[in-house]
């Protein structure tokens, strides 16, 4: 706000803010030039939680378990697999080659029957015949064995009723078998007996035994074959299910891994803002915070850290009110002594200028002679009011606090600052946000405060194409906030940082004692005074006031708002 006054001081008449008076009771005081709003609160501790190391240890196990199931779920499978070619390895393949075997040698041997009858010498015959009819019985019981393989291989009830099937079949396959051995042993009898009738007879019968066993390999062969086929496609079908299974377990285990990853760095990521903070307070920096709520042990050590800032920051905040008391002090007690040596010799100058000013009417001086010595009235006037304002510094402050309605008193503030706003041609607005609570306050030093922020407010925008001052009052933080925004041209960071130190100012003319004084009575009302950061055109200067306790807010009606005084008593 270019040309922020400074000078707005309290009359010779009245005292700065109550409050201790020696620096080292001012150092409770609540620092006023650090923000408008009051401290947050600090927060609970974070209820206890699990461990960090039993955290990540559960993200472990729980990846452990999830990769542990699909391993396990893979060697069943495969052992399933295994179990299906042993299945298909010893027992179908092999009882399907060996009834081919079979087969071939069994339609052989029907062959052989069906002409030994023709044949000049039938011994060669017979002699095969007989070496087939010794080796079948060892060929079927090698299928009966292999069929008990199956059914020891089964893997299931159906498998095994399959298997319990072939057997039957390899049974019945067996008494025919001896059946016809025992018609061929009747046939070879007739035959060397000459009895070639009955020998006839008896070879058809035979046949009809061979042809019986000829349609039991054939069936069991059609059985195995059938069989092998089906555990052929059943093995590709299991093939094909555990890769896609496989895969979709393995993408499974891997998004769990990646989720305990993100868990795991959601965990660790404190760490980190926790290393910035610490680096920001290397360098001086007490302004941040960690915002960690968490049970364990980083959250903790997050709210401590949170807590050894803060304790920091309000160890700084205090030392810089010490010293800030300890500088007003010294300079209100040479302002006083400086005060003191320059009004007496004022107050002389002024009564002997008006003296002059009379002798002067009554013996017609010229104009350019009154003129003279109105200028020297008005500078004694201007030193007059100066005094007054460093006099200011010096005196111990006492307040007269009653609940006050800060919305009320703004109005009638704005109110009265209208025709200097209609004059300068700016506009005054005042807005009441909400219900803001009643403060305990001296109503007078409040305007005095707002009546010093109106006027420097006006001044910085004089010149401006927009020509607006804005006061805002609202509830905020268990109190009340006061905000005076204007559309000037904006405060440098360099005369921002100094704003509240006596004897500042940015403009030609000005005491720099009023935003000191006007940032006194905040602390002595323990509240906050301070200028927004923003940077750009236009400043805003925020008062925050604490509320009256809740026992003590029926006394609102009573604001000191009402006593009569009004804002030309700043």
């Amino acid at each position: 706000m270019s040309g922020r006054d400074h000078s707005q001081a309290a009359p010779a008449g009245s005292s700065l803010p109550g409050g201790p008076s020696t620096p080292a009771a001012r150092l409770e005081e609540r620092p006023s030039g650090a923000s408008a709003e009051p401290p947050p609160a600090g927060g609970e501790e974070p209820r206890r939680g699990p461990s960090l190391a039993v955290r990540i240890l559960a993200a472990f196990l729980a990846l452990a378990v999830a990769f542990g199931g699909i391993v396990g779920w893979g060697l069943h499978r495969s052992r399933r697999a295994l179990e299906g070619v042993r299945l298909l390895d010893e027992g179908y393949l092999r009882l399907a080659l060996s009834t081919a075997e079979l087969r071939a040698t069994q339609a052989i041997l029907l062959t052989l029957l069906e002409r030994i009858l023709d044949e000049p010498d039938p011994a060669a015959t017979r002699s095969w015949v007989e070496t087939v009819r010794r080796l079948r019985p060892e060929r079927v019981a090698r299928l009966g064995e292999i069929v008990a393989r199956i059914r020891a291989l089964a893997p299931d009830e159906a498998a095994r009723a399959a298997a319990d099937g072939l057997a039957q079949d390899l049974a019945r396959l067996g008494e025919d078998a001896r059946a016809g051995d025992a018609a061929l042993d009747r046939f070879f009898g007739d035959l060397d007996a000459g009895r070639q009738e009955q020998a006839r007879a008896t070879l058809e019968a035979a046949l009809q035994r061979e042809r019986a066993v000829d349609r039991g390999l054939r069936a069991a062969g059609r059985e195995a074959d059938r069989q092998v086929a089906d555990l052929s496609a059943a093995l590709q079908r299991d093939e094909s299910r555990t890769f896609w299974m496989l895969l979709g377990l393995a993408l499974v285990a891997a998004g769990i891994a990646i989720g305990i990853l993100v868990f795991v760095h959601s965990i660790l990521a404190p760490l980190r803002a926790l290393e910035r903070a610490v680096q920001a307070v290397a360098r001086g920096d007490l302004s941040g915070r960690i915002d960690v709520r968490r049970g364990d042990e980083i959250g903790r050590l997050a709210a401590q850290f949170d807590r050894m800032t803060a304790a920091i920051r309000d160890r700084d905040e205090r030392l810089r009110a010490l010293q800030q008391s300890e500088k007003l002090a010294a300079l209100g007690r040479m302002a006083a002594h400086v005060t003191h040596e320059v009004r007496n010799p004022l107050s002389a100058i002024g009564l002997n200028t008006e003296l002059l000013q009379e002798e002067l009417e009554r013996a017609g001086a010229p104009e350019a002679t009154r003129g003279m010595v109105q200028a020297i009235a008005r500078e004694v006037e201007r030193l007059t009011r100066v005094t007054q304002s460093y006099l200011s510094l010096a005196r111990t402050p006492r307040l007269e606090t009653a609940p006050t309605d800060v919305g009320r008193l703004a109005r009638e503030t704005v109110e009265f600052h209208q025709p200097e706003a209609e004059a300068s041609g700016a506009t005054l607005e005042c807005e009441v946000q909400g219900e803001p609570p009643a403060v305990p306050a001296d109503a007078g030093r409040l305007r005095q405060v707002l009546a010093n922020l109106l006027r420097n407010a006006l001044e910085a925008v004089e010149d401006r194409p927009e020509r607006r001052v804005r006061v805002v009052v609202r509830p905020l933080r268990d109190g009340v906030e006061l905000a005076v925004s204007d559309t000037g041209p904006g405060l440098s960071d360099e005369a921002r940082a100094r704003l509240f130190e006596p004897f500042f100012t940015t403009k030609r003319q000005g005491t720099g004692i009023g935003l000191a004084a006007s940032q006194q009575i905040a602390a002595a009302h323990r509240g906050t005074l301070a200028c927004d950061p923003a940077p750009g055109p236009g400043a805003t200067f925020r008062l925050w006031l604490p509320a009256l306790p809740t026992s003590s807010a029926s006394g609102k009606d009573g604001d000191a708002s009402a006593e009569g005084r009004t804002p030309s008593g700043v």
